[in-house]
């Protein structure tokens, strides 16, 4: 065979060794994108029947114990599984751009990150073995859940009306509906001595919702039944008091005629105040004075409580964020699909992130989506938000939602970054009839503000009905870029 002939046998067999090569590749890829997308299927009509359940469970009034730890274990585990699949489906990409700063809360977790590249990296090895993963881990809590469902037949339907899911969550605790149960059972219980008096400790940080908690059980009709004074008082009211005197002494929640006489007593301590053993004995031991069957709830955010409670404390932590992202993207979204705005989705999973833990912040970012589903807002919005971010960690050091955990100032922008405002004094209280400025209105540019004034963050539709205000004052940009200087010239 002359050389020329060679040549062209060879480069056909080479050819042909990278034409099968290509066409192996391509074919394991698409089978490999094909088994993902079959397997993200399977979990989404597995999440269905579970969220299907779940929503059952929660329109029944179920009062066995182990029944509601089953039903928590439902939700976790839908939570975990609609955030992976949101993860994965919608990834931070190119349009949301790179935008890694620091967060509220710094959680480890390999499943979401804030940064195109690191995001991508993470999932192109991983996403398969987790959604297989969830897929077994589901699987096996359907097939546990059959027993549930015929025990949840037994239990009556609590009467609502047929609302849209975002706004059935709106008129609820989300996510504490077995320590409302758990606490329910401990005021319903008969005391075990005569001279007895039960004392439940709810230990919690700062905003992690102990008052709305306790406040929403004593709307419970079966409570209100129970006992015919319901009082609450703050720890600055116990001074040399005993229980008689704080009984009259003390705010009245409710007081009513029932045909044993029972007081419940409610003790809020706001700060992380000391109660001295020596005030605490003296006021223990005055319990006689309350009719047989009353109870004392005592919540405060330092575990030196723990030690007061006759019964084991009830501990009450943040939201997981996966729950927290289900519960965010429901009210952000309402009636809308997410399904058809892929970016908004994207969009919601960074400020989902941002407010973490802060259900006024979550309701107000919630009612910005709702009022602006629209791509090119969401992109100017983004932009100035992180914008504020960086300025506020190079100022102060952190960004704005740890400064206001610690009742700290902060800047915000309104008409979308073309005012700016300095925000202070983030309190809580009681409803207001009279009209205030709306921060969303002040952020999009409806309102017109002059001088100082106070905005209003959220209104909760849930006992205790709480405003949520910030006291605003106009500030010039040139401020903030003086302040800045000054920052960088102290080395911050």
């Amino acid at each position: 065979m002359t050389g020329d002939g060679m040549e062209v046998l060879v480069t056909a067999v080479v050819g042909d060794l990278v034409s099968r090569s290509v066409s192996f590749f391509v074919d394991k890829l698409y089978r490999h994108k094909v088994s993902r997308g079959e397997d993200l299927q399977c979990l989404q009509r597995l999440l269905q029947r579970i969220e299907t359940v779940v929503l059952e469970a929660e329109g029944r009034h179920i009062t066995n114990q182990a029944m509601l730890r089953q039903l928590q274990m439902l939700r976790e585990g839908m939570y975990r599984g609609y955030y992976l699949v949101d993860a994965i489906k919608h990834r931070i990409n190119d349009e949301v751009g790179d935008h890694s700063f620091s967060f509220p809360k710094q959680r480890q977790t390999k499943r979401l990150c804030f940064s195109t590249r690191t995001f991508t990296m993470a999932f192109q090895g991983e996403d398969k073995e987790e959604v297989g993963k969830m897929l077994g881990s589901l699987q096996s809590i359907i097939d546990d859940m059959k027993e549930f469902v015929v025990f949840l037949k037994g239990y009556p339907h609590i009467y609502r009306q047929p609302y849209s899911q975002h706004l059935v969550l709106d008129k609820c605790i989300f996510g504490r509906q077995a320590e409302i149960e758990r606490i329910i059972n401990f005021l319903l219980k008969e005391p075990l001595g005569a001279e007895s008096l039960a004392v439940l400790p709810i230990i919690g940080p700062a905003r992690v919702g102990k008052s709305t908690l306790v406040e929403h059980v004593c709307y419970n009709e079966r409570v209100r039944g129970f006992f015919s004074s319901i009082v609450f008082c703050t720890g600055n009211d116990i001074g040399s008091k005993n229980f008689s005197d704080l009984s009259h002494s003390g705010v009245i929640k409710h007081r009513s005629c029932v045909a044993h006489e029972r007081s419940l007593i409610i003790i809020e301590f706001l700060e992380d105040g000391y109660l001295e053993e020596e005030n605490w004995r003296r006021l223990y031991s005055s319990r006689s004075c309350l009719p047989h069957g009353s109870k004392i709830i005592v919540t405060s955010r330092s575990e030196r409580f723990m030690e007061v409670g006759t019964t084991q404390p009830l501990m009450l932590n943040f939201l997981p964020h996966e729950a927290f992202w289900y519960f965010f993207k429901v009210i952000a979204f309402g009636s809308t699909n997410p399904e058809e705005h892929p970016f908004l989705v994207s969009a919601a999973m960074e400020m989902a992130a941002f407010v973490e833990g802060c259900f006024a912040g979550a309701h107000f970012v919630a009612s910005l989506f709702r009022a602006n589903l629209c791509t090119q807002f969401w992109r100017a919005f983004l932009r100035h938000h992180r914008d504020m971010v960086k300025k506020h960690v190079i100022l102060f050091g952190e960004n704005p939602h740890a400064l206001l955990q610690k009742n700290r100032n902060v800047y915000i922008r309104g008409n979308l970054g073309d005012e700016f405002f300095l925000a202070s004094g983030y309190k809580t209280c009681p409803k207001n009839d009279v009209p205030r400025i709306m921060l969303l209105d002040v952020v999009t540019g409806i309102a017109k503000t002059h001088g100082k004034f106070e905005v209003l963050v959220w209104r909760s539709s849930i006992p205790p009905y709480h405003e949520y205000v910030f006291s605003c004052e106009p500030q010039a940009q040139q401020h903030m870029t003086l302040k800045r200087k000054r920052s960088w010239n102290r080395g911050v």
